[in-house]
Order: structure tokens, then sequence, then C-alpha cells
């Protein structure tokens, strides 16, 4: 036979009857709370509901519902900006460049560079330099790939380089994202 403590028996008994009080009664309050705090109404337990305040809710999956993507060919004849349309009203937020492509030159070296001038809130362009790696099994050939967080109201996107003067460079600059409204 199984023998209980005296004492233990007693506490449970006693939180039983403690909980069966409250029941009984069928409310909780709180205790009076100072004046500089607002008070709230006590909780009220059975058939009568509880009213709930509005809470501020994030929309996690509006990336999905405005997805953007464009590709940009860049190339050195075109040794211009190349403008990437955005939605008038919308602001565009690149999650992630890649690009691919291929350049030579006749001197010693040649250092392929994508540039993309930014604009955003009517704030001064800015540019951001995204130099590429060359391949290890294919020389002249260059590749990147990289996760970003830019926001753009414009965006305009063109060659660079360093080094010795390129005889033949071409990109093909694939931009994914999505639209917010700003």
């Amino acid at each position: 036979m199984l023998k209980t403590n005296p004492s233990i028996r007693s506490f449970v008994l006693s939180a039983a009857l403690t909980s069966a009080s409250l029941c009984a009664f069928g409310q909780i309050t709180e205790p009076q709370r100072p004046a500089s705090q607002p008070t709230t109404k006590a909780l009220t337990f059975g058939p009568q509901a509880a009213t709930v305040s509005p809470v501020l809710t994030k929309d996690v999956d509006q990336a999905a519902r405005a997805p953007f993507q464009v590709s940009v060919p860049i190339n050195v004849s075109n040794f211009t900006y190349t403008p990437v349309a955005i939605p008038t009203g919308r602001r565009l937020v690149i999650d992630y460049i890649s690009y691919s492509g291929a350049a030579q030159t006749s001197g010693a070296y040649v250092q392929p560079i994508l540039l993309m001038s930014v604009g955003v809130a009517n704030n001064p362009s800015v540019v951001y330099y995204f130099g590429s790696d060359p391949s290890a099994t294919a020389p002249g050939q260059y590749y990147h790939s990289e996760n970003v967080t830019i926001y753009a109201d414009t965006l305009s996107v063109a060659p660079a380089y360093a080094g010795y003067t390129p005889t033949f460079m071409a990109f093909n600059l694939v931009i994914t994202g999505h639209l917010i409204t700003p």
C-alpha cells in the first residue's frame, strides 16, 4: 500500500479548495493600480466574452504579393547607365543580385565592375559597386551573386572596369526583390 505524507495531502486539498472557490466566484480581479497607470476591467470567465483590443500586425508575406525580377544586359559598347523601370508610386526593395559575363583586354588584366545608381526618397542618388570574381576554369569569364537589401525609387545600372581597357565586355545582370508602397 502506498503511504502519503499528511502535509502533502493537506497542501493538495488546500490548492483544490482555492481553485474551486475562484471558479465559484466566476472572476479574478487585480489589485488597485497607482493613479498614473491605466486600469483594466476584471477578467470574466464563463459565457461572457472578453473584449480584445486591436493589435498592430506586420504583413510578413508582402514580398510574395509584389515580387520584382528583371534581367538587364550590360556591355562595353553601351557604356552608359541603363534605367530600370520601377512602377510609379512604388519602392523597389532589392533582395538579390546576380550577374555573369565575359571580359577581355589586350593588356595584362581587366576587372569588370557593375554599378547601380540608386535614388530613394528624393535624396541624391548613390552608387553601389559590385566587382565580380574571375572563373578559375574559364579565363575571361566572371560571375557574382549576392544577397543585398537596397531600397530604390529610381535605379540605373552601368558597366565599369579597373585595369586595362576591355576590348570586349558583356554581362547579364539579374535583380530580384519586391515592391512596397513607401
